[in-house]
């Protein structure tokens, strides 16, 4: 019954063009496949369901968002978890066909008897970590990418309009935007949100104010040219000035952060920040899922379904977990057999 309703052969755009006849409502509604890093106009309208969510309410973290990584490591150090930071992993081992350890820092091995990955499953397909995974996630190696981002994030004292902890400054015309997106540009006119960190708090924000400025940007791992860069961030700053929104100390390049670095920090992501596109009816169904086809491994992270950000990401941590449980569940029935000889009956 839920299947017309949720229009499986339309884009957003389509479905929002027969919901709303103001644009800007169009051009706002539109702004959730960016959520997932793709365009209105090539992604499935079924994430026109995302405005019921927020309407539920939007909440934050006390704190910031690094206290929700902090607790979640308290709780597993109190069922003793060992986390080791700092630690690379060169592969994950195999044998016969089975995950059964990992080799860190190149001189020590260590076993397992589960193993969960929760990087771009990409790295998997790819063999780097191993030629033997190649088979988990082949997809992610042909399909193409989702959008990622360029990020200012930075300390300053604002002027002009009062913001509020989540703002979004929409440029004047959402079909260029996409457009240079679709084909690896850069948008002359980008739309461009803004999170004022410590508004909507409990207490009143300080006087030097914690900023991320997020535009959509193509993924590449190629760090543009610095003159390029320089230029680019001069027309953001001027772009918020024109909407009303000026910062003491005005913030810097170097405040930048890319879709290059981005690719640096997180391997074989080429860039990407929501994995595998999400353009196309049948794209959800494409993500590679908490089970691959290696016994004893499993994956969870942005990466895999149901998709990238943290509540999203979190839900693809339970249903991994479910997987393992599953598992370790013996079903197999012992096999019928009949007791021999008889019972004396006096």
């Amino acid at each position: 019954a839920l299947i017309r309703a949720m229009a499986p052969i339309s884009t957003l755009k389509q479905a929002l063009q027969r919901a709303f006849g103001d644009p800007r409502l169009r051009q706002l509604f539109g702004r959730y496949a960016t959520y997932v890093g793709g365009a209105p106009h090539l992604s499935p309208a079924i994430l026109s369901l995302i405005w019921q969510a927020e309407a539920e309410g939007v909440w934050v973290v006390e704190g910031g968002m690094h206290k929700l990584a902090h607790a979640i490591a308290a709780l597993a150090r109190d069922h003793g978890v060992d986390i080791r930071y700092n630690t690379h992993v060169d592969r994950i081992v195999t044998t016969d066909s089975r995950a059964t350890g990992v080799e860190i820092n190149g001189t020590y091995h260590l076993d397992a008897e589960a193993i969960l990955y929760a990087g771009d499953p990409r790295a998997l397909a790819s063999g780097s970590m191993g030629a033997a995974l190649k088979p988990v996630a082949p997809q992610t190696m042909t399909l193409p990418r989702s959008f990622s981002a360029r990020v200012h994030c930075f300390a300053a004292t604002p002027h002009g309009v009062d913001l509020a902890h989540h703002n979004v400054f929409f440029a004047d015309d959402p079909d260029t935007e996409f457009t240079d997106l679709a084909q690896g540009r850069m948008p002359a006119d980008p739309t461009l949100y803004l999170c004022a960190e410590d508004r909507g708090l409990k207490a009143a924000p300080p006087t030097v104010e914690r900023f991320e400025i997020i535009s959509n940007a193509p993924a590449t791992d190629t760090e543009p040219p610095k003159k390029e860069l320089n230029e680019w961030h001069h027309q953001i700053m001027r772009r918020m000035a024109d909407m009303g929104v000026t910062f003491t100390p005005t913030p810097k390049a170097a405040t930048l952060t890319t879709p290059a670095t981005f690719a640096t920090l997180f391997p074989e992501t080429l860039g990407a920040l929501y994995g595998q596109t999400p353009h196309g009816l049948t794209a959800a169904l494409k993500r590679p899922t908490a089970t691959t086809p290696v016994a004893n491994l499993w994956l969870a992270g942005g990466g895999t379904h149901p998709g990238a950000g943290v509540p999203m990401a979190t839900l693809s941590a339970r249903h991994a977990a479910e997987a393992i449980l599953r598992a370790r569940t013996s079903t197999s029935m012992w096999a019928q057999t009949a007791t021999h000889g008889g019972t004396s009956t006096g």
